[in-house]
């Protein structure tokens, strides 16, 4: 098994014949914290599209603790431990703050249609279960007293929050937060660094 969590080798995509990543290479070992920096432009979320399946690589690969997983699809990375957030804020708004992370737990869930239909032991251990996590990141977040008020009535920095919230909730290896502060003001932004760093 690799010493590193996330690896990618000369990992590159080109778009017609615009090249938007080339050679893009990083070893990132357990609670290790990285920052992608550059302007707009210089291919930050296409990285992070690639690392997650929204975009497949025409070049290298990656590999999530030593298994290449360059060809998985969106879904099929959760699945195994890579979640992100994104620069443009994706909530179900209608839905409570407790359940909008809930739903991001399904993959972890094992229960049937059966035992959905009909409410059955299974269904009940596996739905308790993933509200008890589901709380106790709302805690760490400081969105416990939000939970069950709709996710669009939340202020944008809670709205933030509660998206990281949603990543946590499948049980990444890795975390990838695309500009996690954007829109936040100074206060926000050094509380969110401060729980990231937790």
């Amino acid at each position: 098994m690799s010493e590193y969590v996330l690896q990618t080798k000369n990992l590159g995509i080109d778009f017609g014949g615009l090249t938007a990543v080339n050679n893009f290479n990083i070893k990132v070992g357990k609670n290790d914290i990285y920052g992608l920096i550059g302007p707009n432009g210089a291919g930050k979320t296409t990285v992070f599209n690639m690392l997650t399946g929204v975009y497949t690589p025409t070049s290298g690969t990656i590999e999530l603790r030593g298994k290449d997983v360059t060809k998985l699809t969106p879904h099929e990375r959760v699945k195994i431990g890579i979640s992100r957030t994104f620069q443009n804020i994706r909530l179900f708004r209608r839905m409570s703050v407790l359940e909008n992370v809930k739903v991001c737990s399904n993959v972890h869930m094992n229960y049937s249609i059966f035992d959905g239909i009909f409410k059955t032991k299974k269904y009940w251990e596996q739905e308790d279960k993933a509200t008890a996590e589901a709380l106790e990141i709302l805690e760490v977040l400081g969105l416990s007293e939000y939970v069950d008020e709709q996710a669009q009535s939340l202020p944008y920095g809670k709205q933030r929050k509660l998206e990281i919230a949603r990543a946590l909730a499948s049980h990444p290896a890795i975390l990838c937060l695309d500009e996690p502060a954007a829109g936040m003001n100074p206060t926000e932004t050094e509380e969110l660094m401060e729980t990231i760093k937790i």
